[in-house]
C-alpha cells in the first residue's frame, strides 16, 4: 500500500529543492481543464509506458494525483510492481487539494505558459492588440513581424507579411530582420506564450526597434475576423543568417550566461555522469534533421523553438539537473536562460556543443526520437511535424511485461468483430482510448472506458459473463487492460488486432460523436482543443477558451489593485 502525503505537505514539498514527480494520472481532458501547477499528466492507461522515460529513476520520490485518490492509488500499485520505491499518494486529490486552500488552472504545458505571462507582468513586455497591427498595416506604415513558432506553424498560416524568425533561431536572425532601427517590431504565435517570450529575448538583446508581442496571436487575429487574410508557405526573404547577425546572437548568448549564471559542461563531464548512471536529461535543442544524423545517446529531442512547451513533456522531475545541447552555444544557452526562468534551476549548456561531443570520440545514436503521444494527441502531433518523415517514424518505448500480456491474450480480428456489430452476436466493445479520440472517431456502438477507469468502472458496462472486445490504438492498452478484466473474473475478453489503427486502415465502418455517453462533452472537448477535425476541428470559441485559459495564469503574477492586463 502507498503512502499517503496531504495538500499542505505536497505544497511544501513543491516549495523545495527536493527532486521529486509530481504526476496526475487523470485523462488528458481532465487535467487540461484543471490541474495543479507543475504536475505532469500520464493517463493511468498509459503509465507503464511513461512513467519510465518521464522519470527515469526509480528511486525518485513520486507524487501521485487524481480527482480523489482512488485512480492515484492505483497508478501507485502500477508503479510498485515495475520497480519504483519512493510512491505516495495525494490524499483526496485535486478535491483535497483544493478544499486545503491549492489553486488549480486550466490548459496544457503551463509551466511554459505561466513564465510568459510573469514575464508580461514582470517586465512589463509591451504588447500590441490585432486592431492595432490590423490599421497599421492597411495605413501602408512599415513594421516587421516576426512569427515565432516553428516553420511548420508558419508555413501552415501566417500573418500578411511576417517573417518566419522561430523562438529558437530568432537570436541568430534578428539582427538581419529588423535591421531598420526605426521600424517596429511586432512578434507573434498562434496564442501568447511564443510571441511574449520571443519580445521579451529581442529586448534583452537590446534590439533599438521598438519591440511589441502581439495580443493574442494569430488566434485573436481569427477571432477578429480576418482569417481569410492570413497567408500561406515559406518565407521568401529566408536565408542563413549573415556573419554580423551571428556574432550579435554569439555576443547575446555570453551574456545570458553570466546574466543568468549559466554554467558550461565539457563533454567528459557529462559522459561521466551517464556512466555513472546519473539523473540527467539532455535535452537537443537543435532541428530534427540535425538530431537524426546524429545526436548524444539518450539525448532527447526538444526544438529550441518549441522549449517552452515540449518540457512538460520531456522532464517529469522537479529541480533535475538538464543540459542543452546545439551545434555551438546560442540555440542551447537561449533554451537555458528560458528553462531558468521557468524555474529549472539547475540548467548548464555542453560546452562546444554536439561537435565538440563527436570531437571526443563519445558515443553517439543516429535516428528518430521515442515516440511521445500522451498528453493532447493533435498538440503533440504538430509538435514533431518538423521530423522529417523520411527519416522514420519515432521509436517506440519498451513497456514492462507487454510480451508475456500479448501472449496470454485472445485476439479478435477487425473483419471478424466487423462481421457481429449491429448482430445478437455483438459483443461489448470498449474504447480504451482518450475522451477526444473516441468523439473523433470510434467503431459503431462502442462504449469509451479509458485503461484508467477499467477497475472503478467496468461493472457500469459490461457484466463479469458478457463478451468483452477492448481496442485502443495500437494493441498495447488493451492487451494490458485485458490481463485486468481477467482478474476482475471477466471469462470472454478479447483485444481487436492492430487496434483502431488497423480498423481505420481497412475503411471499415466508425461513427463520430458521443454516442450514449454525451457527459463526455466537456472533458473530450478539452482534450481536443484547438487543432480537431471535422466537426471537432478548429473553432473560435475553443480559442477564446485557449487564450482566456492563459490569461488567468498572469493574474496570479499581478499586484494586488493593479489594474487589468
Amino acid at each position: 500500500m502507498a503512502e499517503t502525503i496531504s495538500a499542505d505537505q505536497l505544497g511544501e514539498l513543491m516549495r523545495s529543492d527536493s527532486v521529486f514527480a509530481l504526476i496526475d494520472v487523470r485523462e488528458w481532458g481532465e487535467f487540461s481543464l484543471e490541474q495543479v501547477l507543475g504536475a505532469r499528466n500520464i493517463a493511468r492507461g498509459s503509465l507503464e509506458k511513461y512513467l519510465p522515460f518521464l522519470v527515469p529513476r526509480r528511486d525518485v520520490p513520486v507524487v501521485f494525483v487524481c480527482a480523489d485518490g482512488a485512480r492515484s492509488t492505483l497508478a501507485a500499485k502500477t508503479a510498485q510492481a515495475v520497480g519504483y520505491s519512493r510512491v505516495r499518494v495525494l490524499t483526496q486529490g485535486i478535491a483535497g487539494w483544493t478544499r486545503a486552500g491549492g489553486e488549480t488552472y486550466g490548459g496544457w504545458s503551463l509551466t511554459g505558459k505561466d513564465y510568459g505571462e510573469r514575464l508580461l507582468v514582470h517586465e512589463d513586455v509591451p504588447e500590441m492588440t490585432v486592431d492595432e497591427l490590423h490599421r497599421t498595416l492597411a495605413a501602408g506604415e512599415r513594421v516587421c513581424i516576426l512569427d515565432s513558432r516553428p516553420r511548420s506553424e508558419y508555413r501552415a498560416s501566417h500573418l500578411p507579411g511576417a517573417h518566419s524568425a522561430p523562438i529558437g533561431h530568432i537570436a541568430l536572425m534578428v539582427t538581419d530582420l529588423a535591421s531598420d532601427s526605426t521600424v517596429p517590431v511586432v512578434t507573434n504565435c498562434a496564442g501568447r506564450t511564443r510571441s511574449i517570450i520571443a519580445a521579451h529575448l529581442l529586448r534583452r538583446m537590446n534590439l533599438p526597434n521598438p519591440v511589441y508581442a502581439l495580443k493574442g496571436g494569430t488566434g485573436a487575429w481569427r477571432i477578429a475576423g480576418w482569417g481569410d487574410e492570413l497567408a500561406s508557405g515559406d518565407d521568401p526573404a529566408l536565408a542563413p543568417s549573415s556573419p554580423s547577425s551571428l556574432a550579435a546572437a554569439a555576443e547575446f548568448a555570453m551574456r545570458l550566461r553570466s546574466e543568468d549564471r549559466i554554467a558550461l559542461v565539457t563533454p567528459s563531464e557529462v559522459r561521466s555522469r551517464i556512466a555513472a548512471n546519473e539523473l540527467l536529461y539532455i535535452l537537443d535543442l537543435r532541428p530534427g534533421a540535425e538530431y537524426a544524423a546524429g545526436h548524444i545517446a539518450g539525448a532527447r529531442l526538444c526544438d529550441g523553438t518549441q522549449v517552452q512547451f515540449a518540457v512538460d513533456a520531456l522532464v517529469g522531475v522537479q529541480n533535475a539537473p538538464i543540459v542543452t545541447v546545439c551545434d555551438g552555444h546560442v540555440r542551447a544557452t537561449v533554451a537555458a536562460s528560458l528553462l531558468r526562468g521557468m524555474g529549472y534551476s539547475n540548467v548548464a549548456v555542453l560546452e562546444g556543443g554536439y561537435p565538440a561531443w563527436t570531437a571526443c570520440g563519445y558515443e553517439s545514436e543516429v535516428g528518430a526520437p521515442f515516440e511521445i503521444d500522451y498528453g493532447e494527441p493533435a498538440w503533440l502531433a504538430r509538435f514533431l511535424q518538423d521530423f522529417p518523415s523520411g527519416l522514420g517514424k519515432p521509436r517506440e518505448l519498451p513497456v514492462p511485461g507487454i510480451e508475456a500480456a500479448r501472449r496470454g491474450a485472445t485476439f479478435v480480428s477487425a473483419d471478424a468483430l466487423c462481421a457481429t456489430l449491429g448482430t445478437p452476436r455483438a459483443p461489448v466493445v470498449i474504447d480504451l482510448r482518450g475522451a477526444g479520440e473516441f468523439a473523433i472517431a470510434h467503431l459503431p456502438g462502442a462504449r469509451w472506458l479509458s485503461r484508467g477507469w477499467l477497475e472503478l468502472r467496468i461493472s457500469e458496462v459490461a457484466r463479469a459473463d458478457a463478451r468483452v472486445v477492448l481496442y485502443s490504438r495500437n494493441d498495447t492498452r488493451s492487451v494490458l487492460a485485458a490481463l485486468t478484466l481477467t482478474a476482475l473474473g471477466y471469462r470472454d475478453v478479447a483485444v481487436l488486432q492492430g487496434g483502431f489503427e488497423n480498423w481505420k486502415r481497412r475503411a471499415l465502418e466508425i461513427e463520430d460523436g458521443f454516442g450514449s455517453q454525451p457527459e463526455l462533452e466537456e472533458t473530450a472537448t478539452a482534450e481536443i482543443g484547438l487543432f480537431g477535425v471535422g466537426k471537432f476541428g478548429y473553432s473560435n470559441e475553443r480559442m477564446a477558451r485557449y487564450l482566456k485559459d492563459e490569461e488567468a495564469l498572469g493574474r496570479r503574477h499581478r499586484k494586488p489593485g493593479a489594474a487589468p492586463l
